[in-house]
């Protein structure tokens, strides 16, 4: 489809005057809808990237209670706001948010800026918070793109390719631009993602209901289930895992990985690594322990298994009990470590998959 085909297509029926009516009349009343403040506005859509609104509803509330201004934010220490964003995944997004927050406070101290140029220079900003963010909070007319608009667009304009990848991904972002209307910019990106969360569903949309159906090029020909096509399945790998929980009298060594590591950045851990081809679980714990901590161990029996995925990487951790032997904690793989109390594990920002784990430390059976 050409880009005059698109401007042809809505400048015979304008989206705008169909969907703002139906936002208006079904949207879900979540709690940062209650305010277009542009801090309430970046922070929820920060968290809403690659997560449910069910999931995210209870954090943006917990955060905001913790962190009620930008300023507030930027003098928080790391660990506090990645405790409070522990379980919401992808932990990147909160260390930038904060990042930008500490930029966004010592810059523009009287107000957050309505001013693209400086959102586009924070680190975690990138096209989709940019426009949700200036055209919620400002009017910007500015487009937006995720995961229910894309589907949207495509099924209304009949888009055939794949619009999450090359060719389809620029054409859109083109469309979303050329849909917006002069007036009301936020509420009609907001609409957009709202229609695909509630009645443009990836599979059986409710097409009865949906306000957009006499202008929607897939309802007109029947191609809801081929527009967008399936997401291409990716391999996943199985991997073994095996981590120590390592006990020196009554506390239990805990370590905090890098800021440089390759995911979990700065999140606190037992020590675990992928165990070799053919080597058992007791020998891959001795070897763990001693490389990533210079600790010398004796090994107990498996207290726990915990299944995870990340990303293509289906991964099961087999963890094992040992008491430390001899040696002392050496930095290296981990920033730092520190011996801590079954009470006191709480209070530590962790994974999903540790918090799992360390919830089970407080079962009795295990010890």
């Amino acid at each position: 489809m050409t880009n005059d085909a698109v401007a042809y297509h809505f400048g015979m029926a304008p989206l705008a005057p169909l969907l703002l009516p139906w936002f208006d009349a079904h949207h879900r009343p979540l709690p940062w809808r209650t305010s277009r403040d542009p801090y309430r506005v970046w922070v929820s859509e920060v968290m809403l990237q690659q997560t449910t609104v069910a999931a995210v509803v209870p954090y943006f509330s917990r955060f905001l209670a913790a962190f009620p201004t930008v300023h507030a934010l930027a003098a928080a220490d790391e660990q506090h706001v990645l405790k409070l964003w522990e379980g919401l995944g992808y932990y990147r997004r909160a260390r930038h948010l904060h990042a930008a927050a500490k930029a966004l406070a010592a810059s523009h101290p009287d107000a957050l800026p309505d001013d693209p140029a400086v959102w586009a220079d924070l680190p975690g900003v990138g096209r989709y918070i940019l426009g949700a963010v200036l055209s919620q909070a400002f009017g910007r007319k500015l487009p937006i793109v995720e995961a229910n608009s894309l589907r949207v667009l495509a099924r209304v304009f009949g888009y055939r390719g794949d619009p999450r990848e090359g060719a389809g991904k620029a054409w859109v972002w083109q469309a979303a631009e050329e849909v917006l209307p002069d007036e009301r910019v936020g509420d009609f990106n907001q609409a957009l993602m709202e229609l695909g969360a509630l009645v443009c569903s990836p599979s059986k949309p409710r097409c009865g209901e949906c306000p957009l159906a006499a202008v929607c090029v897939a309802n007109r020909d029947g191609l809801q289930d081929q527009i967008p096509p399936p997401k291409k399945a990716k391999e996943v790998v199985a991997v073994r895992e095996v981590g120590v929980v390592v006990w020196d009298g009554p506390t239990l060594l805990l370590c905090r990985r890098p800021a440089d590591a390759d995911r979990w950045q700065n999140l606190w851990e037992v020590p675990h690594a992928e165990a070799g081809e053919g080597e058992s679980d007791e020998a891959a714990a001795v070897r763990v322990v001693r490389e990533l901590t210079g600790l010398r161990v004796k090994v107990g029996e498996v207290l726990t298994v915990v299944k995870h995925g990340v990303t293509r990487f289906a991964i099961t951790l087999s963890v094992l009990g040992a008491t430390r032997a001899a040696g002392r904690f050496r930095a290296g793989f981990y920033a730092e470590a520190k011996w801590v109390t079954p009470a006191e594990l709480a209070g530590f920002p962790v994974s999903s998959p540790q918090r799992k784990l360390l919830t089970r430390l407080t079962e009795p059976r295990l010890f």
